[in-house]
């Protein structure tokens, strides 16, 4: 796991790669929060396009930071693990984020 904080005009852009599991999710949450402490007011952008598997204890850390951080969260680009949790969940929608969930292509039979 790891994570990478890029300064944006309005606030910040968190970019998270690899595992958001139960292994890993207390490390993260304090390497957020200590990205976030002093960016109170500020847009923050999580790109989750580089997690590769995403466990209960992932999708507790996104829940804490939406109650943290409110309107100004944005989700965006779901890695289709993300997709996955989110739609076993059904929590999509509490983020209020667009979700672009990919097609699939179907053969013709």
């Amino acid at each position: 796991m790891s994570l990478l904080v890029e300064n944006t005009p309005s606030g910040c852009r968190l970019r998270i790669d690899g595992e958001m599991t139960v292994a890993c999710a207390a490390n993260l949450r304090d390497e957020i929060l200590a990205a976030l402490s002093s960016r109170d007011g500020a847009e923050i952008e999580v790109d989750l396009s580089g997690v590769s598997e995403i466990d209960s204890a992932g999708l507790q850390l996104m829940l804490q930071l939406k109650r943290r951080c409110g309107p100004r969260l944005r989700l965006v680009n779901h890695s289709q693990a993300v997709l996955q949790i989110l739609d076993l969940s059904n929590a999509a929608a509490h983020f209020g984020d667009p979700v672009v969930i990919p097609s699939k292509e179907k053969a013709c039979p």
